[in-house]
């Protein structure tokens, strides 16, 4: 009799830790700006292939949704440090980029024309 309680404790926590998919209160406000599904996803810890051959990691993301990414691969005179905020755009190896979203340990980015 005693394992019920248990178990319908440890039900109630694994349904309450599921995703529904939408973004929380708490979510939108560590984040600035609105992803899109053509976006490349610039995660903290590693390094991301732009199109166009270079790569981008990031190295801080502040409290201000301001974010400092290393850009490598570019041609000579291309940006390497570079710190952006959403709507900044950059551009390396002759690619355009535009910051669309910044999260804690995300950006976002948009190759644009």
């Amino acid at each position: 009799m005693r394992r019920a309680p248990i178990l319908l404790a440890a039900l109630v926590m694994v349904a309450g830790c599921q995703s529904t998919g939408q973004e929380t209160k708490e979510t939108k406000e560590r984040c600035s700006g609105t992803d899109s599904p053509d976006a490349v996803h610039i995660i903290r810890g590693g390094t991301t292939p732009l199109p166009g051959g270079a790569r981008a990691g990031i190295n801080t993301i502040g409290d201000d949704h301001e974010a400092t990414l290393t850009l490598m691969g570019g041609a000579p005179g291309d940006p390497g440090p570079l710190t952006v905020k959403v709507g900044d755009q950059f551009t390396v190896t002759g690619h355009r980029f535009e910051v669309i979203k910044v999260c804690g340990s995300l950006v976002s980015v948009l190759e644009g024309s």
